[in-house]
């Protein structure tokens, strides 16, 4: 077995997809399928399942794929410590809602890019939900959230700052008149909200669940532009943080309602795997995070 032969099964078995795993490694296709077919040649057996077009481990993948990546893992720590530097390099993989990195995190790029030019970052948005399993799967390196605080045992969460949210309609809304709003008035209204699986969608509506409140309508987007733009034109009610409206409220193409409900308690957060090894680029990236963002006020920013 040769190492790059586990990583090209390692990436297949992570992203199910020989397609992927090529564009991912930047091989041929055909290199993919020929390293795998070299691997399966070597060990005597099967390690995916062809199924048409789509894959799957087999058992046998299964038992590899815990060592493999062992191997992988042990193998960048062996490279790091023989080359006996300190100095950041490679790639950093981030996850991070639209919202943080918009409109916080900017800051923080910045400052790591200017102080460690090599490293290489990669950012990619998804759901909350979606963040965890991709640092359990070893996906990507770390992640930004904006949830209630993560409270997981596999996860190391470092608390950075609170999210202001606010409940968001057109001006000529009928509820734009009112002196407070409760999730109670929510009942029979039309909602804009994030995709499904957003942490701070499934706080909103459990806030509404509790008291009995159904809405007309919910309609889901995974785009904060399009949800804001659909709330202004009077579709509906939406729930953003704070800062992905700040514009639109000056400008009075949005109002925030007085929210009188329970609070949301929503804060930013940096998460990694507690088994995750933390090369030097990984160390000094969260370094730089927590002197910047660690314990800043998020008050009228997020």
């Amino acid at each position: 077995m040769e190492l790059r032969e586990l990583k090209t099964f390692v990436t297949t078995a992570k992203l199910l997809s020989f397609t992927k795993a090529a564009k991912d490694l930047g091989y041929a296709q055909s290199t993919i399928t020929n390293q795998i077919q070299a691997l399966e040649q070597d060990l005597g057996t099967m390690l995916f399942e062809r199924l048409g077009k789509q894959i799957k481990l087999t058992q046998d993948g299964e038992y590899l794929y815990t060592y493999a990546d062992q191997i992988l893992k042990l193998a960048d720590e062996a490279k790091d410590l023989i080359s006996n530097s300190l100095t950041p390099r490679g790639s950093l993989t981030i996850g991070t809602a639209e919202s943080l990195c918009t409109y916080r995190l900017s800051e923080v790029f910045n400052s790591f890019r200017a102080l460690y030019p090599k490293v290489e970052l990669n950012i990619r948005f998804d759901t909350c939900c979606d963040y965890r399993t991709h640092l359990r799967k070893n996906t990507i390196d770390l992640a930004f959230l904006p949830d209630i605080t993560c409270t997981e045992n596999d996860l190391i969460t470092h608390v950075l700052f609170d999210v202001p949210m606010a409940v968001i309609a057109a001006p000529n809304h009928p509820l734009a008149k009112m002196q407070q709003i409760l999730p109670a008035h929510m009942n029979e209204q039309a909602l804009i909200l994030t995709e499904p699986g957003c942490s701070y969608r499934r706080l909103f509506e459990s806030m509404l669940t509790q008291v009995g409140a159904k809405p007309a309508s919910v309609l889901g987007v995974s785009s904060n532009e399009v949800i804001k733009r659909f709330v202004a034109d009077g579709w509906g009610i939406g729930f953003l943080p704070y800062a992905t409206v700040r514009q639109e409220l000056a400008a009075n193409r949005l109002l925030a309602l007085p929210w009188q409900g329970p609070a949301f308690a929503i804060t930013a957060q940096l998460l990694y795997h507690k088994e995750k090894w933390l090369s030097p680029a990984l160390r000094e990236f969260i370094k730089v995070t927590l002197e910047i963002l660690k314990n800043t006020t998020g008050a009228g920013v997020e």
